[in-house]
């Protein structure tokens, strides 16, 4: 028991390291830091498992766990107690992947009923900024979904970036909506990737500016047959064969998922770091708290779950438990008032809103 405990010790070490460690240079570290939610709950056993026994070997998982505090708040926050005093003015704030507004009917129900759910979902919350990810355009419809959102829910101002807008495909990307004037706009473009990237829009709200970030990171493509393996995987109905077939094409997409995203976040930091503004930066990372690519935006932002939120950060609706992809990051001029995360499963991804204060 003792060896196997500290196998896990350091697996669990592993993960801390996979914050520091680019996939670029060692990838499959990145697996270690998917696995950490894993490593944590066995070495906790570990912990119960000596102490019962009245053995000292507890502080091998312990002092480990401890070391890594802060990891766990990113993923289960004790702390977050709902809403809490502002210091100035405060705007609130959405984002939401949409998956294409249920474009191929993925929920198995009318994708017109879903859309119309989104759309009231986004109306409900008011929200003064809403960003976007897997925004589809509404081509080929006879609508312009926009123009419905923004009638909808009242947003004056908005910005809209497309993949394949002026070709035959389907045009979809990102869009940002504004209660506020925005009075600049940029896309940041990523050299790995076309479809996926980054829009920048300069807010002015009263006397202030505001720089919004709204990106979608690279995915991992799975396709249905992956998600039907893992079904089998689970069911325990794949042979050898098809187990070795399976895994080496998942770990694969998920390999060169985590090698892309690693110089498109780097290309969103150097961003940051440059802004003549404070920073909300919103987005769908498809990477989870213990990666390399958060650890990049937390070394120059403040993560508004960690600051406000309140038990798990999951806002992926399938595969993983726990699995939080989705995130808003704030510059230390701002403050979390609220932060939660709306438990609707019309995507693939719950919306996250939060409220934040603006320097006075």
């Amino acid at each position: 028991m003792v060896v196997v405990n500290l196998v896990f010790v350091a697996l669990l070490l592993s993960s801390y390291l996979s914050l520091y460690i680019s996939p670029e240079l060692f990838w499959p570290i990145a697996f270690s830091g998917l696995a950490y939610p894993v490593f944590l709950i066995f070495n906790l056993f570990f912990v119960l498992f000596w102490i019962g026994f009245f053995k000292k070997y507890f502080l091998l998982s312990l002092i480990t766990i401890l070391l890594g505090y802060n990891q766990i708040k990113t993923f289960y926050n004790f702390s977050g107690s709902g809403p809490k005093l502002s210091f100035g003015n405060t705007i609130k704030v959405m984002t939401y992947n949409v998956r294409l507004f249920d474009l191929y009917n993925w929920r198995n129900d009318s994708s017109k009923l879903t859309r119309n759910a989104i759309f009231g979902l986004i109306d409900t919350e008011s929200t003064d900024i809403l960003c976007l990810q897997e925004y589809y355009s509404g081509a080929g419809k006879g609508a312009d979904f926009a123009d419905t959102i923004s009638l909808k829910s009242g947003y004056k101002y908005r910005s809209v970036e497309l993949f394949n807008k002026n070709k035959a495909g389907l045009p979809y990307g990102l869009a940002i909506f504004s209660k506020y004037p925005i009075v600049k706009t940029e896309k940041i473009s990523f050299a790995n990737s076309k479809v996926n990237f980054c829009q920048s829009c300069d807010v002015r709200i009263g006397k202030d500016t505001i720089r919004v970030l709204n990106m979608h990171l690279e995915s991992i493509k799975f396709g249905k047959e992956d998600y039907n393996f893992v079904n089998e995987i689970t069911n325990s109905t794949t042979a050898n064969e098809g187990i070795k077939k399976g895994s080496t094409a998942i770990i694969g997409k998920m390999r060169d998922a985590y090698i892309k995203r690693v110089s498109q976040i780097e290309t969103v930091a150097e961003f940051v770091k440059k802004s003549p503004y404070p920073v909300i930066l919103i987005g769908d990372f498809n990477d989870t708290p213990v990666s390399y690519c958060y650890k990049q935006i937390e070394n120059e932002l403040i993560d508004t779950f960690v600051e406000a939120g309140k038990g798990f950060g999951q806002t992926h609706t399938q595969t993983l438990p726990m699995l939080r992809l989705d995130y808003i990051f704030h510059s230390n001029e701002l403050k979390t008032v609220e932060h939660k995360i709306i438990d609707k499963d019309y995507s693939d991804h719950f919306p996250v809103v939060v409220s934040l204060s603006l320097p006075e």
